[in-house]
């Protein structure tokens, strides 16, 4: 593995051009069928030669682009998607459906993120916190995008920034990268009350935090933040999710 593995880094720089220009890498692509992926993992259990490469080329867009949203910070996006293939690989054998191994590893990958928030918190409670924040939704858009748009964005990152991390998750999860209450539940590890609980109490949080100033949402009703996203995802030609 270490002969292709070094390549990580201008691969990642290539996937990030993909996530600028508009193309959602989250979702397995038709020309990828799922029972690849069950040959593949077959033959990497076998110890076939390029076995594992082929599944990392194949869904290691896929994982940095979910971490990237998720982090908002291309340095930890990149560790967290070499963590997630390392320990996929080194677990490989305990993969019951290898046909899912795309769903498996992004549960891995959203699994490291949530370990990547904890040493954040940590750091700057410390303050020893030196990342920088360049992977904002906002900075993620496409340059062609309008200015209300990036501002709808802007007003939602720095909502995001505010939220606990489970909470940021869950509303990433399910309103920029489109994954269904059952799905999140599963990449999260959780039971789907508990992530409806944290989606409710994102999207509040989202909508107070977000809206212009002089229009705060004066109850709970009508979920602004997420129509914000909606209308800036739209204007970039990505669509709701």
């Amino acid at each position: 593995m270490a002969g292709w593995w070094g390549e990580r880094m201008l691969s990642a720089a290539a996937m990030r051009l993909v996530q600028k220009s508009g193309v959602d890498t989250a979702r397995l692509p038709a020309s990828t069928p799922a029972a690849d992926d069950a040959a593949l993992v077959a033959a990497a259990l076998r110890s076939e030669p390029r076995a594992e490469e082929q599944l990392y080329r194949r869904h290691a867009p896929a994982v940095l682009a979910i971490a990237t949203r998720l982090l908002g910070r291309s340095a930890e996006a990149d560790d967290v998607a070499q963590d997630t293939f390392v320990i996929a690989f080194e677990r490989l054998s305990q993969l019951e459906r290898p046909a899912q191994f795309r769903g498996w590893v992004v549960r891995i990958a959203v699994s490291q993120v949530h370990r990547r928030f904890r040493r954040r918190k940590l750091l700057r409670a410390l303050g020893l916190d030196r990342g920088q924040d360049d992977a904002s939704l906002a900075k993620l858009a496409l340059p062609s995008l309008d200015a209300e748009s990036r501002a709808d964005l802007a007003r939602i990152d720095a909502a995001l920034q505010r939220l606990p991390a489970p909470e940021r998750v869950a509303f990433v999860l399910r309103h920029v990268e489109g994954y269904e209450h059952a799905e999140a539940a599963a990449l999260c590890d959780c039971s789907l009350a508990t992530i409806k609980r944290r989606l409710q109490r994102a999207e509040a949080g989202v909508r107070a935090l977000s809206a212009p100033r002089g229009h705060e949402p004066r109850d709970g009703s009508g979920p602004q933040a997420a129509s914000q996203l909606n209308r800036a995802r739209r204007r970039t030609g990505e669509g709701a999710p």
